[in-house]
């Protein structure tokens, strides 16, 4: 059945179609990829279709298995949960805050796929443009800066810990 879930071991790639899609291949000649029938008819691929296909062969080559996974369209809070890696509590208060849009089947919470793969790039940016913000204007080494953090902790918990026995 092809809407099953599948994982695919490096092994099962040929080492030849591994550096055919892994070539310097930009976005604007992707779409050079084809695909022939039994009868030699050629259909060339959809770009989307030609970037997965690239991006399994670059983690097959690197020796890692590709899981393919058909995804509906509309998630369940559930799906949304597991996709973001949270719980699905959290993403009921991401619906109801209005973070996410969702729509409502009867009594359930329903997301576009869309909209939950938008929050994720966005929370990704937010992500990254925080550990930039936090970077030591010093250029002193993050595991330096945690030392001190943790020290500094430890520090004021003992403090506290005075302060209770007095």
């Amino acid at each position: 059945m092809l809407t099953q879930e599948r994982t695919y071991l490096p092994a099962e790639l040929d080492s030849e179609l591994i550096a055919a899609l892994d070539s310097d291949v930009t976005e604007s000649t992707i779409r050079l990829l084809y695909l022939e029938s039994q009868d030699r008819t050629q259909v060339e691929l959809p770009a989307s279709l030609a970037s997965i296909l690239r991006q399994a062969a670059q983690a097959m080559s690197e020796g890692l298995a590709v899981t393919v996974r058909p995804q509906t369209r509309q998630l369940t809070t559930s799906q949304v949960a597991d996709l973001l890696g949270v719980t699905r509590p959290t993403v009921v208060k991401l619906l109801e805050s209005g973070a996410i849009p969702y729509m409502r089947v009867g009594t359930h919470r329903r997301v576009d796929l869309t909209d939950a793969l938008r929050y994720l790039d966005s929370r990704r940016e937010k992500q990254y443009q925080f550990i930039a913000d936090t970077e030591s204007d010093d250029e002193q080494p993050l595991s330096e800066v945690a030392d001190e953090m943790l020290k500094t902790r430890a520090h004021l918990a003992e403090q506290r810990r005075q302060a209770a026995r007095a």
